[in-house]
């Protein structure tokens, strides 16, 4: 499975506007492509920043489906003042879902820069080291590791319940700057984006909902 990885940035004021150009303009185009495998939406309410996830079955399906949807999208939220600042192809090496996806949740997503060369390694370890330190934590949800092989960067996702569960994981090694200090690859660096997962799906369907949008903007 692959994955494209958009980083956006936006007007922190205009949160709920933004959703609801995506969700009502962008999403249905995504969800129609072919080999479409999923879909995630997370942001941060107090700075505007946001990512979004598409699955794909494959890597071709990922390449085709930018070409339908990146013009649509740029069209619809340009003009909202939203900004794509940053993309990566990825290859998904590790997917552990602890709980069914759904919306409303919170995430951490870091992003680690290393030497390309030691991609697998890293992968290696974050199976051996970083997932079992997550699923131990109360809350936990899921541990996901997209892999930019060419640009030698990793996205790593945790999902947790609450945003409480969130913040009480960073004091219980369960969040992947814990896991480099305790093992994990050297040489690597990262950044990170926290804050509620407006829309998660699988396969098939998608678990964003006005509610879930509303109960979970908080961050």
């Amino acid at each position: 499975m692959h994955g494209r990885v958009i980083r956006m940035k936006g007007d922190p004021a205009r949160t709920d506007e933004d959703l609801k150009l995506w969700t009502q303009n962008i999403l249905p185009l995504i969800k129609s492509q072919k080999g479409f495998a999923g879909v995630s939406l997370m942001g941060n309410r107090k700075t505007g920043d946001g990512l979004s996830v598409a699955y794909w079955e494959t890597e071709q399906d990922m390449k085709a489906a930018r070409a339908k949807v990146r013009p649509e999208a740029d069209k619809v939220m340009q003009p909202a003042g939203r900004s794509i600042t940053e993309e990566n192809e990825c290859e998904v090496a590790v997917q552990e879902r602890f709980k069914p996806a759904k919306s409303g949740t919170w995430v951490r997503v870091t992003t680690i820069e290393g030497d390309p060369a030691r991609v697998n390694e890293a992968i290696s370890d974050y199976k051996a080291k970083a997932v079992p330190t997550v699923q131990k934590q109360p809350g936990a949800r899921a541990a996901i590791l997209l892999v930019d092989r060419k640009a030698g960067k990793s996205f790593s996702g945790t999902i947790w319940d609450t945003e409480k569960d969130l913040q009480n994981s960073d004091c219980r090694g369960g969040d992947p700057q814990g896991y480099r200090q305790q093992g994990g690859p050297r040489g690597s660096e990262g950044r990170g984006l926290r804050g509620p997962l407006y829309g998660d799906s699988g396969r098939g369907r998608h678990a964003l909902n006005q509610s879930g949008l509303r109960d979970r903007l908080g961050s």
